[in-house]
């Protein structure tokens, strides 16, 4: 990657799979960081198909321009299986939302934890020594937990539905740092910044945790994103999180990660978030 890309005549070939996929930003954000730092790139949507993903995935790469692709639901877990090698990110995960050619072969990795990272930082929501609660044990928590861990957290506490599932990402973490708590056993710890990396405010609902760990005004963050704020996002603030937000940022971070491992390039992500937060607003 250290080689002048910006200045290379070639079209560079990318691609996001997923299903849905109707509804992706990719295209739109890399076309914008392609714009800011000169390389040629052509972005497509593409289909998954659950019973040929690895296929196309074969034959999007046996394009000589392929430089690589994102990797959407219900695809993770397969796109790091297919790979030649993988992140210790994305064996902690076992998913990856990122593949890069190289010249010995595809490399997976998971870009989400480090734009999880980069948006909280953004926001003045530091991890450093700090208390967090992780409210989820799926796959964006466990994309999450390393790039959180390599922050240097205090500790971070992990509730989920499920108490096995919470225990289960404690032990991929293997750190004596994380530990699980029962939903209800939350109100007795003191949090610093919440994080909740369930998709339960798509569907306009919230974590079953008392209202109580809202009571010293931690951060709050949401993963996913809407139009306004989300269901989480609004109760925190009702309970007087001041500093609570959606997981735009992240959506735009964790695309800046991926075009950098392609191209070795580190597009500013301001602007082409200031330009889907008017769109989604709808001003």
């Amino acid at each position: 990657m250290s080689q002048h890309i910006e200045d290379s005549p070639v079209t560079f070939r990318l691609a996001v799979f997923g299903d849905p996929i109707e509804q992706s930003k990719s295209p739109q954000i890399h076309q914008m960081f392609a714009e800011q730092t000169g390389v040629q790139i052509t972005y497509q949507k593409i289909k998954g198909e659950v019973d040929s993903f690895t296929d196309q995935l074969a034959e999007f790469f046996r394009h000589e321009d392929a430089m690589g692709v994102n990797v959407t639901m219900p695809f993770k877990e397969q796109a790091a299986a297919w790979a030649d090698t993988r992140s210790i990110s994305v064996e902690q995960a076992s998913a990856a939302n990122t593949l890069i050619k190289t010249s010995s072969g595809i490399i997976a990795e998971t870009t989400d934890g480090k734009g999880l990272v980069s948006d909280l930082l953004r926001n003045n929501m530091h991890i450093n020594g700090k208390t967090l609660l992780l409210i989820g044990a799926g796959g964006a928590a466990r994309g999450a937990i390393s790039a959180l861990l390599d922050e240097n957290p205090k500790h971070i506490y992990i509730t989920n539905r499920s108490p096995a599932n919470a225990q289960r990402l404690v032990d991929i973490a293997n750190d004596k740092r994380v530990s699980s708590i029962s939903e209800g056993d939350c109100a007795k710890q003191t949090f610093d910044l919440i994080i909740n990396a369930t998709s339960l405010s798509l569907q306009g609902n919230v974590p079953n945790i008392p209202d109580a760990v809202f009571n010293t005004q931690p951060n709050v963050y949401d993963m996913v994103y809407q139009s306004e704020d989300t269901s989480f996002v609004r109760k925190a603030k009702s309970l007087g999180c001041n500093n609570a937000i959606d997981g735009l940022g992240m959506l735009v971070g964790q695309a800046a990660e991926s075009f950098y491992l392609w191209f070795g390039l580190r597009p500013n992500p301001e602007p082409v978030l200031a330009m889907l937060r008017k769109e989604l607003s709808g001003s």
